[in-house]
């Protein structure tokens, strides 16, 4: 995983104007999500390219191939959750035309919040069973529940996705399903292990005058591949160089990130 130190001194000392390192932990701090978020999302950009790059028979292949590259990357964001979706039968009693008591059973909705880290949608499928197709066009998905035809049943379910929430049907399905996606980058803490409550830290103590030195308890790592290293120092530079208005940062950071 590419370090948070290395980052930031980095960026430190290609702003360094002056001779101090005017770019303060917290600004810095600012920056780094959003830098690390910007590399994570154009990998899916890489893997189009990759994609024609493969379909024309352009790709080098094997070790070498930039399909595989980008894939193997992206695997490390692969990630797996199980929708409790099984029919469950609840009990309701309500009134007959005469007033009489009756019972009668009702099925739970099977909708689902998405997943707090969800960044794209991978797949859906029944364990056990047949695959679920995912629409995310709500008039499309209010067609396809009304039709006669193509409504779907346990063979052919479908999944309506929306902005928070995820609704699977039939709601009569036996088995629950299991939702693959890739989730959005977070941080590494010292250990190494995957930290999905904070954003890349670079965590300080001060010295004296404004110098700092790296706390290494308080540092949390980007969580991307250690050869994205250069992605990451031209992308907060780019905007580091937009914030201070200078036009030669702004410019490396912007070379960096499309040297890519």
């Amino acid at each position: 995983m590419v370090s948070v130190i290395r980052v930031y001194e980095a960026v430190r000392d290609l702003c360094n104007k002056d001779q101090k390192g005017f770019i303060t932990p917290a600004v810095f701090n600012r920056f780094a999500a959003v830098a690390q978020q910007n590399v994570f999302n154009e990998m899916f950009n890489e893997l189009k390219l990759a994609t024609k790059l493969r379909r024309s028979g352009s790709d080098a292949g094997r070790d070498k191939s930039a399909y595989k590259m980008v894939e193997e990357d992206l695997s490390f964001f692969v990630n797996s959750v199980e929708l409790n979706v099984a029919e469950e039968e609840g009990e309701e009693i309500v009134l007959d035309d005469e007033g009489n008591d009756i019972l009668q059973f009702i099925h739970e909705v099977a909708i689902h919040n998405k997943p707090a880290n969800l960044s794209k949608i991978i797949s859906i499928s029944v364990i056990d069973g047949p695959p679920v197709e995912i629409i995310y066009d709500l008039e499309k998905a209010e067609r396809v529940l009304n039709s006669n035809l193509s409504a779907p049943t346990e063979s052919y379910p479908v999944a309506l996705v929306n902005a928070r929430t995820i609704e699977i049907f039939p709601q009569t399905i036996s088995s629950d399903v299991q939702m693959r996606y890739y989730r959005n980058p977070r941080s590494m803490d010292s250990g190494g292990k995957i930290d999905d409550s904070n954003f890349p830290k670079y965590g300080a103590q001060t010295i004296s005058d404004g110098f700092v030195v790296a706390d290494l308890a308080s540092c949390y790592d980007f969580e991307l591949p250690g050869h994205y290293f250069p992605e990451l120092v031209g992308e907060i530079a780019r905007m580091i160089g937009v914030r201070l208005r200078d036009d030669v940062i702004a410019q490396y950071g912007v070379s960096e990130t499309n040297n890519k």
